[in-house]
């Protein structure tokens, strides 16, 4: 069972464009299963550069899901543990869950389910939080706080926390093999009490806090994982 996410209309985040996604995609993808459409943004801009025969999508979220039917070939609207995936593809090139399975009860589960609709050599391509980031850890070491907020890490309709080995471990007990992990950076900003904000005090930040040694994982943020179903 899936977290119950309110039904809102569809806004920006429903149409927000992965661009990140883009090293990981395979060279030709014919077909192409989305989890976790939105509105279609990612898709949109994914059949403007690859040639993809046909585009399904399922969404939680009925007003995005239905803004999605004019990008996608077939849509449904639901948990993806209960849609019928009445598709006339039943195995895809590439499935994509983004910022998905961390709102699953048993992403597991969910993970060998859609293991059967990738095509053996087909890609799974998966961004996922990564809870040991300095804004769920510090918090939690010093305080013992652990509060959930409207969105980011701790966003309350996630269910499911992972860390970078959890993430990979997810995906290798499914029967998928992960062939990559990008990493998105996330860290504090050290020269804020000098009154220095922005990117660029950020960038810096980065900088500095990967000459110490801390664990990486203190400023990844998130991961995205691509997984290929063997043969």
């Amino acid at each position: 069972m899936s977290a119950q996410i309110p039904s809102v209309a569809a806004s920006d985040y429903y149409d927000h464009v992965r661009f990140e996604i883009a090293p990981l995609l395979p060279a030709k993808i014919g077909s192409v299963l989305e989890i976790g459409c939105g509105a279609g943004g990612t898709m949109a801009w994914l059949r403007s550069t690859k040639e993809i025969g046909f585009a399904a999508g399922v969404e939680f979220v009925p007003a995005a899901g239905e803004q999605a039917r004019a990008i996608f070939d077939a849509v449904e609207v639901g948990s993806v543990d209960e849609v019928p995936f009445s598709f006339p593809v039943s195995q895809f090139d590439l499935i994509l869950a983004l910022d998905v399975l961390e709102h699953l009860a048993w992403p597991d589960r969910t993970l060998k389910n859609l293991f059967e609709r990738l095509r053996p050599g087909g890609m799974f391509i998966a961004s996922i939080p990564n809870v040991a980031n300095y804004r769920v850890s510090l918090p939690l070491f010093f305080r013992g706080q652990w509060t959930y907020t409207d969105e980011g890490h701790l966003d309350r309709t996630h269910l499911r926390f992972f860390s970078r080995k959890g993430a990979v471990a997810l995906f290798e007990d499914a029967g998928l093999h992960v062939e990559a992990v990008d990493v998105t950076y996330c860290s504090p900003n050290i020269f804020a009490f000098l009154g220095w904000r922005g990117s660029a005090a950020r960038w810096y930040s980065r900088k500095i806090l990967r000459l110490l040694p801390l664990p990486s994982h203190f400023i990844e943020s998130q991961y995205l994982i691509a997984a290929r179903r063997p043969g």
